[in-house]
């Protein structure tokens, strides 16, 4: 009978010291507080030209168009339009998103460079989050694309770029017969932060490689490279729940008489230089479904590989361009996802959406 005692005492106390341990764990992860994320550091996954830190959604399209016109101070202006019957570039692209931290894409270009009608892959990851009490103060995300040009090869020269002759123009990429010519490459950390509820920053190191500069066709220029570092700094301000302004800056990273690139060309006054840092403005709005971005740009292509490496063109002569992007984002799966909010709703079985009550307790249809 004792050994019974003992042992129904022994459970007991066991049972108390594990429920002991229970409460102690749920009082710890009571207190401890859950990590909560930033959200919309940007509106997009693209700011004006450049990319944003910004994801596509898992199971998402992201399908966008963007237009560039022609330079609004042109010789021809009057009779263009301000640049609005010239064309400087049109880009196609889509991206998905296969988890919420991981996306691939497609697009193509018209080019606006000596290098055109490219067409590219590209992978975005994104590496860190930022959290809302800045303990991780900032996202990290890398991006990366391959671009390859679809131009004909001239059978009188072997120039890769545009050539102009007395009675028809030629497009041609490869030199000396090898393909590898038509490639270029970038590579992207973005790197932002939400710094307030209406104001956003981001940094972008990245490096443009291309396989060919052709330096016997650019000897007017100086001397080129194949490889370059460039440093892009990226903003948006809030004005209001739907709108905001942003800009981008993207500057040479380059050794003195290394390039025939040199730093803030029109700080120094020099009115006449063959590159000029491409400086971007623009105005965006969320219209509930689209993100629509009205630009202002000194920079006629709109692919990294192209408006990095080539742009030439001078604000203070008058030499920016006026640009649009639509973004326009479809949901795939069961989840369907809000893009602006990130709140998830289950699908019901037959596809409809589900039921959702009004404010005085009637339930509505969508």
């Amino acid at each position: 009978m004792k050994k019974i005692y003992a042992l129904l005492t022994g459970l007991c106390l066991a049972g108390m010291v594990h429920a002991q341990t229970d409460v102690v764990d749920d009082i710890m992860n009571a207190e401890k507080p859950k990590r909560e994320y930033t959200a919309y550091t940007f509106k997009s996954t693209s700011i004006i030209c450049g990319k944003s830190i910004e994801m596509t959604k898992k199971n998402a399209l992201d399908f966008r168009v963007i237009h560039r016109f022609g330079n609004i101070a042109d010789k021809n202006a009057g009779h263009t339009l301000a640049g609005f019957y010239s064309i400087s570039d049109v880009m196609f692209t889509f991206d998905y998103g296969i988890t919420e931290d991981l996306s691939v894409g497609t697009g193509f270009a018209k080019g606006a460079g000596p290098v055109q009608e490219l067409y590219n892959v590209n992978l975005k990851y994104r590496l860190l989050k930022q959290t809302k009490d800045f303990k991780i103060p900032f996202t990290i995300t890398l991006f990366g694309n391959a671009a390859v040009s679809g131009m004909k090869l001239d059978p009188f020269t072997s120039m890769p770029w545009k050539y102009t002759t007395t009675d028809t123009t030629t497009h041609v990429t490869t030199s000396y017969g090898s393909a590898a010519h038509r490639f270029s490459y970038t590579l992207q950390a973005l790197i932002a932060c939400k710094a307030t509820d209406w104001l956003s920053i981001q940094l972008s190191p990245t490096f443009v490689w291309r396989n060919y500069v052709g330096p016997g066709q650019v000897s007017n220029l100086g001397q080129d490279k194949n490889g370059m570092f460039f440093l892009g700094l990226s903003a948006r301000a809030k004005l209001t729940k739907r709108q905001a302004i942003v800009f981008e800056y993207f500057l040479p990273i380059t050794m003195k008489n290394a390039t025939y690139r040199e730093y803030f060309p029109m700080l120094r006054g020099n009115m006449n230089a063959n590159y000029y840092p491409c400086l971007n403005l623009g105005y965006e709005v969320e219209t509930g479904g689209h993100v629509f971005t009205i630009t202002l740009t000194n920079t006629g292509g709109l692919m990294e590989n192209d408006f990095l490496p080539y742009t030439n063109s001078n604000w203070a002569k008058g030499q920016f361009r006026l640009g649009f992007t639509i973004s326009r984002i479809f949901q795939f799966g069961n989840k369907q996802v809000n893009p602006w909010t990130g709140k998830e709703k289950k699908a019901k079985a037959d596809g409809s959406k589900p039921e959702k009550k009004s404010k005085k307790g009637e339930i509505k249809l969508n």
